[in-house]
């Protein structure tokens, strides 16, 4: 019982320094591409001990948690992330592969940066907790004091990104 209780220890403890890990799901990829505009953000889940926690997130939620799994190196402020996602390609052409002039774009500003953080740790917490796993939210997005006293927010996991071909296209 012992061995146990320390591979339970070591195993949070592991969590806790690298991060959970994250599969990010892109629908509507074109043939041997790989996170090119166009692609949709369908689905992001949560990975424990070999089995998928889904994270309930939708629209804008959806794509502020890929751009800042693609963007985990360094933290970035509110004006940061909506300046810059309004110039990524991939967020400008969200799910335009899907066809019928299909475009999933989502209109990310400062302020909404700052409510859209709070609701992506509601959705981890509740994933975590799915999992039974007592991990902070807060530990995984997290929030940075910088100059000027702003906020940097930062992604602290490690993430895998699975392509699902456009449907009719070979």
């Amino acid at each position: 019982m012992l061995e146990s209780v320390d591979l339970l220890l070591l195993e949070l403890k592991t969590l806790r320094a690298i991060g959970p890990h994250f599969k990010i799901l892109h629908y509507y990829r074109q043939v041997g591409s790989d996170c090119l505009p166009g692609e949709e953000v369908a689905a992001v889940h949560f990975i424990f001990r070999g089995r998928e926690f889904f994270v309930r997130l939708g629209g804008a939620l959806l794509l502020l948690f890929d751009y800042l799994a693609r963007h985990s190196r360094l933290p970035q402020t509110a004006s940061q992330i909506a300046l810059r996602i309004q110039g990524d390609a991939f967020c400008q052409k969200h799910g335009a592969n899907a066809g019928d002039g299909v475009r999933l774009v989502r209109k990310i500003n400062r302020s909404s940066v700052k409510v859209y953080i709070e609701r992506l740790r509601v959705a981890l917490g509740q994933a975590f907790h799915d999992a039974r796993v007592p991990l902070d939210p807060y530990a995984v997005l997290v929030s940075e004091e910088m100059s000027s006293n702003q906020v940097g927010y930062q992604l602290k996991a490690t993430f895998e990104w699975i392509h699902v071909e456009h449907p009719g296209r070979v």
